[in-house]
């Protein structure tokens, strides 16, 4: 302390004076006195600040702990990194997955890596098929946008390489990009609005797989499925209801041929010259990711196509829920829907259809995790066309081993059989994952 230097000071001058000019005895004496007096007061200055010291001090309950190895190691890697800019300055993220997967079939499947039709035995009886593939690799942006009170902005953008392959003659290993999400939010405290492709409001759940990882198991089985371009509005209600509704772009489901298009055609949809609507209400408990949670939504589609000189309405209903309590877990999905070949129904065709999917989620470990689950998709009611199918039924099982939050692996099975006429035609699909999140 600065008093504490002063009075060292003057201290020290009181006595070279004493000792360089003797005094009389009188005067020795009130220098002795004096000097004792600042001793006395320098001994209280050092009480004083020792207890100021004690006072300030901090207590071990509250002395910070010193930081993890890997708390350090992790802080460090995150300043090593190289960050994304954008043009308006606000924060961008790189987000994506390398996804390596080797498979095999037993019959003639439509889609060798995620069958969902099972077609006739070729001529020569050879129907088994085995490859390995890397086009369901995933990468994307993320980006944050300017916050304005309580309301938030934000964009994302992802993009896959399902997309087809080119007519070369090494074409399967180069896969063509395929959009998935490209859309805008605004989100404040309890209503969301969303403008851009994502997954449709209708039946949102999908069955747990690695190996299905672009196109979700079960399409086709009983899974409906459908990302596209939509405006939605999205609100919450007394913390655990949530409702979701919007227009879709009309999309009908009817483009055959393999034929390469660069603009998309006027086709059924198109021609109708309406949106379609959809919605959906839920009631939920806890996150997906929470050891205990509960999701159960109903959900609901209307939309229009023209077909000649007629509009023909076509329409879907879903019930979707899933539920977790500790290491148990339960998810699935049941729809009746008529012309909802868009979203996989009636086994992709235009006809009247039912059926659904679930499955028994195991978690023994924070790093292991059993999936068990059934689809059925079977076309009802009054046949208008000669359908090529009647039916899909599908059986899968699969492990996932999460090595570390970024790196899985995973072994599935999966049966498939279709259901053409008299004709039954079962495959078994094996596939091993491993992929590597970033």
């Amino acid at each position: 302390m600065r008093f504490n230097g002063r009075v060292r000071v003057a201290a020290a001058l009181v006595l070279a004076l004493a000792v360089a000019f003797p005094r009389p005895a009188a005067a020795q004496d009130q220098a002795a006195e004096l000097a004792r007096e600042l001793a006395a007061l320098r001994a209280e200055v050092q009480q004083l600040r020792a207890r100021i010291d004690a006072l300030t001090a901090p207590s071990p309950a509250e002395a910070p702990a010193a930081p993890s190895l890997e708390i350090v190691q992790a802080q460090v890697a995150e300043l090593a990194q190289t960050k994304v800019e954008s043009t308006t300055r606000f924060p961008v993220r790189l987000f994506g997955t390398v996804h390596a997967g080797v498979f095999a079939n037993s019959a003639n499947a439509n889609w060798l890596d995620n069958p969902n039709i099972i077609n006739a035995t070729p001529a020569d009886g050879e129907a088994g098929t085995m490859s390995a593939s890397m086009r369901q690799t995933r990468i994307g942006f993320a980006a944050d946008g300017p916050t304005l009170g309580s309301v938030r902005t934000n964009a994302v953008v992802a993009m896959d390489f399902f997309g087809g392959i080119p007519g070369f003659q090494t074409g399967q290993v180069m896969g063509l990009p395929r959009l998935l999400v490209a859309y805008a939010r605004i989100e404040g405290a309890k209503t969301a609005l969303e403008v851009g492709q994502d997954h449709v409001i209708l039946a949102p759940r999908d069955p747990t797989s690695l190996a299905a990882y672009s196109f979700p198991l079960l399409f086709r089985s009983g899974n409906l499925y459908l990302r596209a371009p939509q405006v939605r509005v999205e609100r919450t209600f007394a913390s655990r209801l949530r409702a979701a509704a919007g227009i879709v772009a009309p999309i009908g489901g009817d483009l055959v041929g393999d034929a390469y298009l660069f603009v998309p055609p006027a086709l059924g949809g198109e021609r109708s010259q309406r949106p379609g609507v959809q919605a959906r209400f839920a009631y939920t408990a806890g996150e997906a990711t929470d050891r205990r949670m509960v999701d159960i939504g109903v959900s609901g589609h209307t939309g229009w196509e023209r077909r000649g000189t007629a509009l023909v309405n076509g329409w879907a209903a879903a019930l979707d829920f899933a539920a977790r309590r500790d290491v148990v877990g339960v998810a699935g999905e049941l729809f009746v829907g008529d012309n909802a070949d868009a979203f996989g129904g009636a086994t992709g065709l235009d006809a009247r259809s039912a059926g659904g999917w679930s499955e028994l989620q195991l978690f023994p470990s924070s790093r292991v995790a059993f999936t068990a689950g059934a689809g059925v998709d079977r076309v009802r009611g009054d046949r208008r066309l000669t359908l090529v199918r009647g039916e899909n039924r599908s059986a899968y099982g699969n492990v996932i081993f999460s090595l570390t939050p970024e790196v899985q692996a995973s072994f599935e099975y999966r049966w498939l059989k279709t259901f053409a006429g008299t004709a039954e035609r079962p495959n078994h699909h094996f596939d091993w994952v491993l992929v590597h999140k970033f």
